[in-house]
């Protein structure tokens, strides 16, 4: 039988392709895994969880770990350990996950207080009120005195009284009592005037005026002696 001949371009080349297609297979494999191997490689060893030692049971043998000897005498106090405690709530954290008690939504919940009368009460009566105490109790004053309505006037040393608005004196009526008061008395010249230009004189108790007619020369000495 005689032997096929091999074209050998045609099997490098046919190789040639093969070497190809496999590195592009390669290099996808390759883009795929690297990822997959950096995260693994970058991977933080886990931490060994602590296993709670098991209780040891009075009586009950506990065999020995090769190397060390292990005491089977109970520990005084010894017991399980709570390997999963009770969490701690932050601020803002809830406790318990139970529901809250539920609420009819249509009976009301707030409270009005009941209103209080804003009026003032009344100030105790004060029993001194009204109650008059005679040992406290201050006479009235007396009512002021009347004022006088006449004078007794003395002329060159007669007197005589005279009423509020009578002349005097009787034998020669030459002046009018004007108005008097409890210490004067005003005194005009009746049917004449004065040569100072004044309508009135004023005469006070205890002192005596002097006074002259300058048509006949008179001279009348006036003197109010008192008032009533």
């Amino acid at each position: 039988m005689a032997a096929k001949k091999v074209d050998g371009k045609a099997k490098a080349k046919r190789q040639k392709i093969i070497l190809a297609v496999l590195g592009v297979v390669f290099l996808g494999v390759l883009a795929w895994q690297v990822p997959s191997v950096l995260k693994i490689m970058n991977k933080k060893p886990p931490v060994a969880a602590t296993t709670p030692p098991a209780a040891v049971v009075p009586g009950t043998p506990v065999p020995p770990v090769s190397g060390t000897p292990v005491s089977a005498t109970p520990t005084p106090g010894a017991g399980l350990v709570d390997s999963d405690p009770a969490a701690q709530a932050a601020g803002g954290q809830l406790v318990t996950f139970d529901r809250f008690s539920s609420k009819d939504p249509f009976q009301q919940q707030a409270r009005i207080p009941a209103a209080t009368s804003s009026a003032p009460a009344d100030p105790p009566a004060d029993p001194k009120v009204g109650v008059t105490d005679s040992s406290d109790a201050k006479p009235p004053p007396p009512p002021p005195a009347p004022a006088p309505t006449s004078a007794q006037i003395s002329v060159n040393g007669s007197s005589e009284t005279v009423s509020k608005g009578g002349t005097f004196p009787q034998s020669d009526p030459v002046f009018v009592l004007v108005s008097v008061s409890k210490t004067t008395a005003q005194v005009a010249i009746s049917g004449g005037s004065l040569d100072s230009g004044g309508a009135t004189l004023t005469l006070k108790k205890g002192k005596k005026l002097t006074l002259e007619n300058t048509v006949d020369s008179a001279r009348y000495v006036l003197l109010l002696v008192s008032t009533g």
